[in-house]
C-alpha cells in the first residue's frame, strides 16, 4: 500500500494505492488483450481462406458467426467460440462456454483454440461441442470450471483436429 499527498486547482487529498491491485488490473487487461489479438488472427486466417464472417457487438458466448452459402443448398452457420492458450492448453474460466452450450443447444459450435508459445500461434485445433466436456474440469477457483488438454491429447488434436481439417470439412459441407 502507497500513500500519496495529491495537490490539484487548490485541493490536497491524501490517496491510499494498493500496487498489488495495480499490477493486477494491468496484468487483467494484458490478459484480455492477447485473448482479443489471437482471435483476430483466427478471424483474419479465416477470412484469408475466402469464408464469411460475422462478429457479434455484444459478447454472447461466441466470437463469430461463419457462413457457408453453396449453390443449391440452405446456407448452413457455425458458432465459434475462440480462445488462447499456451502450449499446455488451459483455458480458464470455461463456465461460460459450458453454459451457452447447455442453454442454447447450437448445431454448428466449436471451440477454437489457438496454442500459442509467447506471441506467436504455433497451433491452431478445435473442439466439437460434444468433445469440449471431456477436457472440463472443476477449477480451483470457486464455481468456476476450467478446460485442460494433456500433451499427448494435445499432440492427437494438432494431428487430427487442426483449422486445416476444420476447414476442409466445413467446405466439404
Amino acid at each position: 500500500m502507497l500513500s500519496t499527498t495529491v495537490k490539484n486547482l487548490g485541493i490536497t487529498c491524501n490517496v491510499d494505492v494498493d500496487l498489488g491491485e495495480i499490477r493486477n488490473m494491468y496484468a487483467d487487461r494484458e490478459k484480455r488483450e492477447k485473448g482479443k489479438i489471437t482471435e483476430f488472427k483466427v478471424i483474419s486466417e479465416l477470412i484469408q481462406r475466402g469464408f464469411d464472417l460475422y462478429t457479434p457487438i455484444i459478447d454472447t458466448g461466441i466470437d463469430c458467426i461463419l457462413r457457408i452459402e453453396k449453390r443449391g443448398e440452405p446456407t448452413k452457420y457455425y458458432e465459434l467460440q475462440i480462445k488462447s492458450s499456451l502450449k499446455n492448453v488451459s483455458i480458464r474460466g470455461a463456465k461460460r462456454i459450458l453454459e451457452y452450450i447447455n442453454e442454447k443447444q447450437p448445431d454448428n459450435y466449436f471451440l477454437i483454440i489457438a496454442i500459442r508459445e509467447e506471441e506467436d500461434i504455433k497451433h491452431i485445433v478445435y473442439l466439437t461441442k460434444e468433445q469440449i466436456g471431456k477436457f472440463a474440469y472443476p477449477s480451483p477457483k470457486a464455481d468456476e470450471i476450467d478446460i485442460n488438454i494433456k500433451a499427448k491429447e494435445r499432440d492427437e488434436l494438432i494431428n487430427s483436429q487442426s483449422l486445416e481439417k476444420l476447414i476442409r470439412k466445413l467446405k466439404a459441407g
